[in-house]
């Protein structure tokens, strides 16, 4: 029995029957580097790796939009780009702001963080500008399964062989419990990845029925709880809500609250008493570890905020880990992506941030449900947890309205179990 999801069927869009090797061998590459910082910053140090893991990533998009033939008669999504215009325009005015606020004597910290949003902007302007044809989703999907077991191999070697390969694993917060990092570079942004990619494998699956994309799919998720991560928990939580709430007819419903049935059986069945279980449930006690600073630090936000431009940043660069990982000036994080935006861009920056944001979700093709609900399901994350200066979760969403386009893939072309 042979498995496949790139089929050697018809043209899709104008474009060649069969995927060229060198093509679907570039993707892959690009998107392993985009999402294995830890495995680049073991040749080339941390700070080079980011600058590795950006260009692969811009690399990445701009490859996969080359690839999308925008669909005639559809006008351009001017929104997207007024956003962008706005978040670097708003992002150097915040930093005039923040340089004379804190008498800085560099402009390193705000300069950092401007140009790190302006390309995450740029990424996500690029996937949401046009309504787009394609068969993206033929390179991308063979390659996010390689990613998901090469991830979740390094990360369970991590978590049961004692594996030093590849930084950023945790061994602290969690009891005595290993956070994997796998090859991310950090135990934060690896269920962040996982849990895009899980989605994503199952929007394949819906289209083709792929086999392997639903098993990529599943190890996916299993990386997420065995991560231990409330983030990427509630990624796949949000994901099943999103997905009853997108739901045209009866009978997606129908199948979307079958779908939650089975996963929370399954949960209650075999994660009952386990520190998975206890993990997920501790996002809702916020006397739990973690949540405690976390409330404190969006007081702390809320309260900095108010005393600011409002409009304006005044904090540009300096509420982040952008800056303190080039060892830059960080006074510490607020644990929300938006309260992020409003200290160090203000309200011009958060808009613009979450406009693009929003793009995406709007940009997937409304036929993809689980992809659609997966997608709003991250944006909701980024209310309690920083993710949006991610790179590779960032990217992940850029990728979806380019790879999840408005000509389906038939089922023919992401192939069957035979």
């Amino acid at each position: 029995m042979t498995v496949a999801i790139m089929a050697r069927t018809g043209p899709v869009a104008g474009r060649p029957a069969t995927i060229r090797p060198l093509l679907a061998a570039t993707v892959f590459v690009l998107l392993m580097a985009v999402t294995a910082r830890g495995a680049i910053e073991t040749v080339t140090g941390k700070q080079p790796a980011y600058a590795v893991q950006l260009i692969c990533a811009l690399l990445l998009v701009g490859v996969l939009r080359v690839r999308a033939t925008p669909v005639p008669g559809r006008a351009r999504r001017w929104g997207v780009y007024v956003a962008l215009y706005a978040l670097v325009a708003g992002g150097i005015a915040s930093a005039i702001i923040t340089v004379n606020t804190w008498h800085l004597g560099s402009i390193v910290a705000p300069a950092l963080y401007i140009g790190t949003f302006s390309a995450l902007g740029l990424l996500l302007c690029w996937g949401t500008d046009r309504t787009r044809t394609s068969d993206n989703l033929r390179v991308v999907a063979p390659a996010g399964v390689a990613v998901v077991v090469l991830q979740v191999a390094v990360g369970t070697g991590q978590q049961r062989l004692g594996w030093s390969f590849a930084s950023g694993s945790d061994q602290a917060s969690v009891e005595a419990l290993v956070r994997p990092a796998g090859l991310t570079g950090s135990y934060l942004h690896y269920p962040l990845v996982l849990a895009v990619l899980a989605f994503m494998l199952f929007g394949v699956w819906m289209r083709g029925r792929s086999s392997l994309a639903i098993l990529g799919s599943g190890v996916a998720v299993m990386g997420v709880l065995l991560s231990y991560s409330r983030s990427g928990m509630m990624i796949l939580a949000f994901t099943l809500l999103f997905a009853l709430l997108f739901s045209r007819t009866a009978s997606t419903r129908l199948a979307t609250v079958i779908v939650g049935l089975l996963a929370g059986a399954g949960t209650l069945l075999f994660l009952q008493g386990s520190p998975v279980l206890d993990r997920a449930l501790s996002a809702l006690d916020i006397e739990s570890t973690g949540n405690v600073g976390r409330l404190a630090q969006w007081q702390a936000g809320v309260e900095m905020w108010t005393q600011s431009p409002l409009v304006l940043g005044s904090h540009t660069g300096l509420v982040t880990n952008i800056t303190r990982n080039f060892g830059g000036l960080s006074i510490g994080v607020v644990e929300s992506s938006v309260l992020q935006q409003l200290l160090n861009l203000g309200l011009v920056g958060a808009v613009a941030t979450y406009w693009l944001l929003f793009a995406v979700v709007r940009a997937i093709p409304a036929t993809d449900i689980w992809v659609r609900a997966g997608a709003a399901a991250c944006l909701a994350q980024t209310a309690v947890y920083q993710s949006i200066e991610v790179l590779p979760f960032m990217t992940l969403l850029a990728v979806l309205p380019l790879a999840f386009t408005s000509a389906p893939v038939t089922a023919q072309q992401l192939g069957r179990t035979r």
